[in-house]
C-alpha cells in the first residue's frame, strides 16, 4: 500500500504523462515541446523535469502503454481463439495488429513512428524503463516466432528459411499494412474501391500462401 504522499506523487506523474500523451497524439513526437506538455499538464516544467528527464522518458512511459495494450490484444486471442493451424494463428494476429492500428491509432503512430537506437541505450531514459519497453516490445515478435516454429515442426510451414527470418519479414509486412489502413484508407476506398480492412486481409492471404507448406 502506498501512502498518501506517494499516491499523490504517482497521481501527478500519471497526470503529467496523460497531458503528454494528448499532446504527442495531437502534434506528433517531434513536433512537441515540453513547453507545451506543461500548458497542458498545468504543471510547470521544473515541476515535470523532477519527475521526467527528458521528453524522450515520457514518450517511452506512453509507448510502454501501447506495447501492454498490444500484447495483452495478442494474449487474449491466442488463449481463447489459438488454433492447431499455426497459418490461421498468424492470420489473426495480424488481424489484431489492425484492429489495434484503427481502435489505437494514437499508441500505434507512437510506436511506430518514434526513431530510436533500439540497441544503445538512451541517456536520456531511465534504464528500468527503457529495459521495459523494449521488452513489451519485442514480446510480439516473439510470440510470431514461437508461432511460426510450431508452424514449421507441424509441416504447415514451409523450412526453406530461419524461423526468425520468416517472422520479421511477417511482422514487417504487417506493420506496413497496419500502417496503411490509417493513412490511406480514404485513398485505396477512393480509387480502387478497397478499404484497408479488405487490402490486409488480402495481403496476409498472399503472403501466408507463400510460407505455406
Amino acid at each position: 500500500m502506498l501512502n498518501r504522499k506517494a499516491m499523490e506523487k504517482l497521481n501527478r506523474k500519471m497526470s503529467i504523462i496523460d497531458a503528454a500523451e494528448r499532446v504527442f497524439f495531437d502534434k506528433g513526437f517531434y513536433n512537441a515541446t515540453m513547453d507545451d506538455v506543461s500548458k497542458e499538464a498545468e504543471f510547470t516544467k521544473k515541476t515535470i523535469y523532477s519527475y521526467f528527464k527528458s521528453k524522450e522518458e515520457i514518450y517511452y512511459e506512453i509507448m510502454l502503454r501501447g506495447y501492454r495494450i498490444l500484447n495483452a490484444m495478442n494474449d487474449k486471442l491466442l488463449k481463447e481463439n489459438s488454433n492447431d493451424n499455426e497459418i490461421e494463428n498468424i492470420r489473426k494476429m495480424g488481424e489484431v495488429y489492425l484492429e489495434f492500428s484503427i481502435k489505437y491509432e494514437g499508441y500505434f503512430k507512437a510506436i511506430l513512428e518514434y526513431k530510436n537506437d533500439e540497441i544503445s541505450k538512451n541517456e536520456s531514459v531511465n534504464l528500468e524503463l527503457f529495459n521495459e519497453c523494449y521488452k513489451q516490445g519485442e514480446y510480439s515478435i516473439s510470440l510470431l516466432k514461437e508461432i511460426v516454429e510450431r508452424g514449421i515442426s507441424k509441416k504447415q510451414i514451409i523450412n526453406d528459411y530461419e524461423p526468425v527470418d520468416i517472422s520479421l519479414t511477417l511482422w514487417s509486412c504487417i506493420l506496413g499494412f497496419s500502417s496503411m489502413a490509417i493513412n490511406k484508407n480514404e485513398y485505396t476506398k477512393k480509387f480502387y474501391n478497397r478499404s484497408s480492412e479488405e487490402i490486409l486481409r488480402n495481403a496476409l492471404d498472399i503472403i501466408l500462401r507463400s510460407i505455406r507448406r
